[in-house]
């Protein structure tokens, strides 16, 4: 229906009533001889107040807000008008008929005021976030065939309701929820992994790669432990080996075509002990294998990787083979 025409009948609605009552209760005021005066305010004191009540609930109504107290007062007062329309239906003696010809109109204009009220609070309380109660829809058989569980339930859900008034909506709840680690994960998450992995770095300087991998994943950046080596460019521990004939150095590195000092090639077996001293002794297999291909160009399994760390495990300490160089 269009809003205009909806302002239009509830105007002919309210003027009708006011118009109706109005009159019965000027009537019974001029029966008890109250000046004419008087009876035209005591008419715009029931009135007003009635019809004010029932605006300030409609504003209430409109904002969200509990109209308890205005509807209450609009219901007292629409009550005693039609009382007083009642007795001066007895003093006419009009009897039932003409008690329903004067308070009909109060009693209308009154439930299509509540009717009118309902929409405009639920559309609020909704953009609010709350959930106002609503009777279960169980159907007519359901009520005739099973009454008396049909009354449980909706009594169970009303109870639940009240129960639960006054808890957070699921917005402001999610918020709370929202704890600084969550954002935290969030912001990492989003950022580059490398750029995480030198933050983290900073932060724990001293924390082995594996452990700073496990660090970062809490925190939704999920790396493992050769690659946070291989961003930070770690190194495995260099190893100093100490010559007898160290006055004879100059014959030590031989020279091959005036350039460099030719380097040994590391073994495979040393390549996954320096993999074991710059990962840790926790890191995987996996992850060793990873980093002795990528660092040493050797592929090896998983499987002799394990061999050879639980071969050097095994050992007595005095027996374990030294790394051979640390080569990156």
């Amino acid at each position: 229906m269009n809003r205009n025409a909806w302002r239009l009948a509830l105007t002919v609605v309210s003027v009708a009533a006011i118009a109706t009552t109005g009159w019965s209760l000027y009537a019974v005021a001029r029966h008890y001889q109250a000046p004419e005066v008087i009876a035209g305010a005591a008419v715009a004191v029931f009135d007003g107040i009635a019809y004010a009540c029932l605006h300030l609930a409609s504003e209430a109504s409109a904002a969200g807000r509990s109209a308890f107290g205005a509807r209450l007062t609009a219901l007292f007062m629409a009550s005693v008008s039609v009382y007083l329309n009642i007795t001066h239906s007895n003093l006419i003696g009009g009897g039932i008929p003409a008690a329903v010809f004067f308070a009909v109109p109060t009693i209308g204009l009154l439930a299509v005021s509540e009717m009118s009220w309902a929409g405009p609070r639920a559309a609020k309380r909704a953009e609010l976030g709350e959930q106002p109660y609503r009777l279960p829809a169980f159907g007519g058989w359901a009520w005739l065939l099973a009454p008396h569980r049909a009354g449980k339930a909706v009594k169970s859900r009303a109870v639940a309701h009240i129960e639960g008034a006054g808890q957070p909506s699921p917005k402001e709840a999610s918020a709370d929820r929202y704890s600084a680690s969550e954002r935290l994960r969030e912001h990492f998450a989003s950022m580059d992994p490398a750029e995480a992995i030198r933050i983290a770095h900073d932060a724990q300087p001293d924390m082995p790669p594996a452990e700073l991998a496990s660090l970062l994943i809490g925190y939704g950046v999920v790396v493992n432990a050769v690659q946070v080596a291989l961003v930070l460019g770690t190194r495995p521990p260099e190893v100093t080996v100490e010559r007898g004939d160290a006055g004879d150095a100059h014959h030590d590195a031989p020279q091959v075509g005036g350039g460099a000092p030719e380097l040994p090639e590391i073994t495979k077996s040393a390549a996954i002990r320096s993999a074991e001293a710059a990962l840790g002794p926790d890191a995987p297999a996996v992850d060793i294998a990873l980093w002795v291909r990528d660092r040493h160009g050797l592929d090896v399994e998983p499987n002799y990787v394990r061999t050879v760390l639980s071969r050097d495990a095994k050992k007595p300490a005095a027996d374990k083979p030294k790394m051979e160089g640390g080569y990156a």
